[in-house]
């Protein structure tokens, strides 16, 4: 027990390499409120929670991080705090000499993919992540009007907006077509457009709903 409790100290000042869809438990104390930091190194991670006992489990994505990434947070919750590498990467976890205050990533991230969960059309809400997406994106970098994703399952993009992978599958073609998106197969990696995302969002979904006024 004292080598394992050992081991727990260690890990949280650690930067550990994930290879691409290799997941790795965040050791938290769920008896006591632990501060983490997360800085993505490299790469791009998935930050998840997993639900539920070991007959029935299932997972709830809290954020999806880019390289150049830092999140303080608290964490206070049985429920088991999980990363997922989404490309090959790198993470350090509370880095030696930066303070651990908490800052508002994980919660505005929580906050923003409840509200892309409220629209009743699956692909308003798909865009609404791809745009969330890009603009997280480009908070590290210099050429917004492209972004590239990979490592997202359509299963996974259907968990997070609370869809199914055959109409993630279904609106992604019709995205191709548009020239919403561009998807390379040999990579599989998708470039999202994102004037013409925006566009077609202001096009389809900008309209006062008649119901709603």
């Amino acid at each position: 027990m004292a080598q394992a409790e050992e081991n727990q100290s260690r890990l949280v000042t650690s930067v550990i390499t994930l290879k691409k869809s290799s997941q790795h438990r965040i050791i938290t104390n769920g008896s006591e409120n632990r501060s983490l930091q997360l800085n993505v190194v490299d790469g791009f991670i998935r930050l998840f929670c997993v639900n539920g006992n070991e007959k029935k489990t299932t997972e709830s994505t809290l954020a999806l991080m880019h390289s150049g990434t830092v999140s303080s947070f608290s964490w206070n919750n049985q429920r088991r705090l999980m990363i997922e590498a989404l490309e090959a990467s790198k993470v350090e976890f509370n880095p030696k000499g930066q303070p651990i205050n908490t800052n508002h990533f994980l919660e505005n991230w929580i906050l923003d993919l409840y509200e892309i969960k409220q629209p009743a059309d699956s692909l308003e809400r798909l865009i609404k992540l791809f745009l969330l997406m890009a603009k997280s994106s480009s908070d590290q970098d210099d050429t917004p009007e492209q972004t590239l994703i990979s490592g997202l399952s359509h299963r996974r993009i259907g968990e997070i907006i609370s869809s199914t992978r055959p109409t993630i599958s279904r609106h992604l073609g019709w995205m191709q077509r548009q020239k919403l998106i561009d998807v390379d197969v040999t990579t599989k990696t998708m470039r999202l457009n994102l004037v013409q995302l925006q566009a077609k969002q202001d096009e389809l979904f900008a309209q006062p709903r008649p119901h709603l006024q």
